[in-house]
């Protein structure tokens, strides 16, 4: 019985060391989904909401941070794997796309911009009472480090 459960656990540390960062993905999105719905009860006012928004703010922009350089990095390595007169042409191509579609997202980003107004009804909301914006000292701190 004793040889079995060591057996039996050598395994699920074997499976454990293999996919660790998969089981540790499925534990975080399912902890995040629990605590989303147990908050959703409650009445949190904005400031408690902003410091729960802070986390995967700061990991959104992280990630922001990481394409470009992720997309040029594999197009270079993609295109020094081809040999000369492939690669000329197949990068003059590929350069020109990227940048033609950076060009048309840059243009539609523009013009949804000046048409919705993010986040033009939020500052509206925070300046009335004073004419300022509401800062904290934890706001401040959070910029800080955004």
């Amino acid at each position: 019985m004793a040889v079995a459960f060591e057996a039996m656990l050598g395994r699920v540390k074997d499976v454990c060391k293999r996919n660790g960062l998969l089981i540790l993905s499925v534990l975080s999105v399912i902890v995040g989904c629990l605590l989303g719905f147990f908050l959703r009860t409650r009445r949190l006012s904005q400031q408690e909401i902003s410091y729960f928004q802070f986390p995967g703010e700061l990991l959104m922009r992280m990630l922001k941070m990481l394409i470009l350089p992720l997309v040029v990095s594999s197009l270079m390595s993609g295109l020094a794997a081809l040999d000369a007169k492939t690669s000329s042409r197949l990068g003059i191509i590929t350069i020109t796309y990227y940048l033609w579609t950076t060009f048309v997202a840059v243009i539609v980003g523009i013009i949804m911009v000046s048409i919705i107004h993010p986040g033009g009804a939020a500052q509206k909301e925070n300046t009335e009472e004073s004419g300022k914006p509401i800062m904290s000292s934890a706001d401040a701190l959070l910029d800080l480090i955004r």
